[in-house]
């Protein structure tokens, strides 16, 4: 699954632009119909919707998924929250966060 018409998935968008950092989760668990919706309610309930979400089934027998996930609208104590609630999150093995940042150009 890809989001990719959300008007936040142009890199040219002006809260890239000004530095704002984008957040980026690697989000492994078991293949199950629920894990989706589980993680994504994090962001819905906050009125918030990632700027990219890609998933799929990975894993010897297909047994486990990924989701890679980018958002902007957070800081830093949001984003480190998300990511402590989606560990708690059953069924979801290893949550990984990292930051980006892009420069602005003349």
């Amino acid at each position: 699954m890809t989001l990719e018409t959300s008007p936040h998935t142009n890199p040219a968008n002006a809260s890239l632009t000004r530095g704002n950092p984008v957040y980026c989760y690697s989000v492994t668990g078991i293949a199950d119909p629920g894990l989706m919706p589980r993680i994504t309610e994090l962001w819905a309930k906050r009125g918030l919707m990632p700027e990219r979400w890609h998933g799929g089934r990975t894993g010897m027998g297909e047994r486990e998924m990924y989701v890679d996930i980018e958002t902007s609208e957070l800081n830093l104590d949001s984003a480190l929250l998300i990511a402590e609630l989606m560990r708690c999150i059953f069924g979801v093995s290893h949550v990984l966060l990292s930051e980006k940042r892009f420069a602005a150009t003349a």
